[in-house]
């Protein structure tokens, strides 16, 4: 069964290079079986921060072309300027973004 072991927002303190930004710190499976939790869990998270949200997947061992839209469809709600930002993605979901085309103008940026 795959789960989403780890959805845990990131304290403010914890940015590398001291600079505060919100997001969490994914780890587990993001695929169809919980595309659901996993949608909600984005669309709560990006209600609660101001400005982008930052989402750690270096712990992610697995993401679907399900779990790839997700994150796409939710980015491109955001308003304002915001994005959605990707550190450490695997590189399975590098290429599918790649195949999905430019997401910066969907509020998707890989860093």
């Amino acid at each position: 069964m795959a789960t989403i072991a780890d959805l845990n927002p990131v304290p403010e303190s914890d940015s590398p290079v001291g600079i505060p930004r919100q997001g969490a710190r994914i780890s587990g499976h993001a695929d169809l079986t919980n595309r659901p939790d996993f949608e909600e869990f984005l669309v709560a998270l990006c209600r609660q921060a101001e400005g982008d949200v930052h989402l750690d997947l270096a712990e992610l061992d697995f993401i679907d072309i399900s779990g790839v839209i997700t994150l796409v469809r939710v980015a491109g709600s955001l308003t304002d300027g915001r994005h959605l930002v990707l550190h450490n993605p695997p590189p399975a979901m590098r290429r599918i973004l790649d195949l999905l085309g430019p997401t910066a103008d969907q509020g998707v940026l890989v860093d």
